[in-house]
């Protein structure tokens, strides 16, 4: 595989910059407070609980988006922060109300995370950290190694979404075709139940979307995270400013990013999970 040292540091880092391929997709029009719809929906999983997990993460970007435009959210991207000038993030801190929220840095996988955990139950939870903890030590967790623990210990099923553009579509279709599994570089391969090709099979990738209110998702070889509500990919930017009072233009995206899957181009390969489906069990 090509640049094996860039995909070491991507696998060692928990979340890396989502690098714009296409700057205009997944913009948000923050003046039309476009702010995230609660489920309601009923839960169809039978070892997950989309609604709260779905709702946590609508929460979260509820309280962002309504404080973006005139006031200052606690929520901010791990990069901005890092990018920030000592006396802007004092001013940061200095404008929001102790008594109501405390800064809260958030980068892609953290954001992603936060939704699994509300999902899951306390067992659950508890589980999948003692899993992740005695295989892969203190390392941060990952797109990917989060992905691998829910494919293999807590039965959900994953699916691999590709152009035939991508760098490791090749390799990708050898490991597939070789015993149906996703090859993570110098990690355990992550088994698909299916995989499916962008710009070829595209109906097939929007019906299996469709179906599933929540989904685990990472591109390139866990270079970025993400989740799915339907056909929605949800992502958060690290270069996120808290408000837009701290954006250096206005073009800036912000911390939060939905777009249509099937409008999304930052990345070519992409491995989504699901939980899985009560109905499965009856069949």
């Amino acid at each position: 595989m090509k640049n094996l040292l860039f995909l070491l540091i991507c696998l060692l880092s928990s979340c890396s910059e989502p690098v714009r391929k296409n700057q205009s997709a997944g913009a948000i029009d923050v003046k039309e407070k476009k702010f995230t719809a609660y489920s309601t929906v009923q839960n169809e999983y039978s070892n997950f609980d989309s609604n709260k997990a779905i709702n946590k993460i609508a929460t979260i970007e509820n309280e962002y988006y309504q404080n973006f435009e005139e006031g200052t959210s606690r929520y901010y991207g791990t990069v901005w922060r890092e990018q920030a000038a000592p006396a802007q993030y004092q001013e940061y801190l200095n404008s929001l109300n102790p008594q109501i929220a405390k800064p809260d840095s958030l980068h892609c996988t953290l954001y992603a995370y936060e939704g699994l955990k509300s999902g899951l139950t306390t067992d659950q939870l508890s589980t999948l950290k003692q899993l992740h903890k005695e295989r892969w030590k203190s390392r941060e967790i990952a797109g990917w190694s989060i992905g691998y623990l829910l494919v293999k210990h807590f039965d959900w099923s994953a699916y691999l979404i590709i152009n035939k553009n991508s760098e490791e579509y090749k390799q990708c279709a050898t490991a597939f075709k070789k015993d149906q599994s996703y090859p993570v570089w110098r990690q355990p391969d992550i088994p698909l139940k299916q995989m499916y090709i962008l710009g070829e099979q595209d109906s097939l990738i929007n019906a299996i979307l469709a179906k599933n209110e929540f989904g685990w998702g990472f591109s390139e070889q866990g270079i970025h995270t993400w989740i799915t509500r339907y056909n929605k990919l949800k992502e958060c930017n690290w270069l996120g400013a808290p408000s837009m009072k701290y954006q250096a233009s206005s073009q800036e995206k912000p911390l939060f990013i939905t777009t249509n899957f099937d409008q999304y181009f930052d990345y070519h390969s992409h491995v989504v999970i699901f939980p899985k489906k009560k109905t499965d069990l009856e069949k």
